[in-house]
């Protein structure tokens, strides 16, 4: 618990949803230090070194909501402020469907992607009846320093110019042991250096998640102004609709077999061919549009 009440600026955001992106410009602050990404299934204790006029705390929607971080850390005695990351969930699936760190679990520290995405939605809710700020990724994309100031201003934070040209090194960040692995290997020496345009179709989103997303957050697309409808290339062409979460892919899966090589083996090998299988139908997919 801080000595003194200071403030805790809290921000949230689905894995894939540009949020450590956007971490980074906010520690560039000269008044902030902190997290880039703290760890999704643990309560950090704040650490008593950080000694900056404002603590920054990001982290990803998955074992807890972003409503949940905030009462833990109302209850250890902070001053907190939020703000919720806001992205096309349709594209935060088609990415983390692919990625290592996207587990389609079954457990408490890996849960299936339907649940966080679920818990986002609870969490924008109360946010938009709250009236708490957000930040669109697709308006941060078109118009970052704009969306930067814009966000600075709910916050009720002075803009600071760092949040642009990044001053600050890895070393100078409180903590930076976690991150996405896009964000690590893209990130240049400042935001205008880094930033990349957006995927405009969907590569690994089978059809039945796909109509699942668009039913869902029917709602959340059109406060947003997202698309009704989006077009995948592999829809079409997977005999298996919909992605199914299993236990194969946990953490806790890889610890308790890894102590049993022959079946541990054999699963690895089993995940491997899944995603050679997809890997080979979005090629397929690609060949057949050109």
């Amino acid at each position: 618990m801080p000595k003194s009440p200071r403030i805790l600026y809290i921000c949230g955001g689905l894995q894939s949803s540009g949020s450590t992106l956007l971490s980074w410009c906010f520690l560039q602050r000269h008044d902030m230090n902190g997290y880039l990404d703290a760890p999704n299934d643990l309560l950090e204790e704040i650490s008593p070194d950080i000694d900056s006029p404002f603590v920054w705390y990001k982290t990803t929607i998955c074992c807890f909501r972003v409503t949940d971080i905030l009462a833990h850390y109302r209850d250890m005695g902070w001053q907190v402020r939020p703000l919720l990351v806001v992205r096309d969930v349709r594209r935060v699936w088609d990415s983390l469907i692919r990625k290592p760190y996207g587990r389609n679990g079954t457990t408490a520290e890996d849960p299936p992607l339907r649940v966080r995405l679920r818990r986002f939605k609870e969490d924008w809710e109360q946010f938009r009846k709250a009236r708490w700020p957000m930040l669109r990724f697709e308006t941060f994309l078109a118009d970052p320093e704009r969306a930067l100031e814009d966000a600075c201003a709910s916050l009720g934070l002075p803009w600071d110019p760092g949040m642009t040209t990044w001053p600050k090194s890895l070393e100078q960040i409180a903590d930076t042991k976690r991150g996405n692995e896009t964000f690590r290997h893209s990130r240049r020496d400042s935001l205008q250096a880094t930033m990349r345009p957006e995927s405009k179709s969907l590569s690994q989103t089978l059809a039945g998640d796909l109509k699942w997303l668009e039913a869902e957050f029917e709602e959340f697309n059109s406060c947003n102004d997202y698309p009704i409808n989006l077009t995948s290339r592999i829809a079409h062409l997977r005999r298996t609709q919909q992605s199914v979460p299993r236990y194969s892919v946990t953490r806790k899966c890889e610890r308790t077999t890894r102590r049993r090589p022959v079946p541990w083996l054999r699963r690895r090998l089993q995940h491997m061919r899944r995603k050679l299988a997809g890997a080979l139908a979005a090629v397929s997919s690609m060949l057949a549009v050109q």
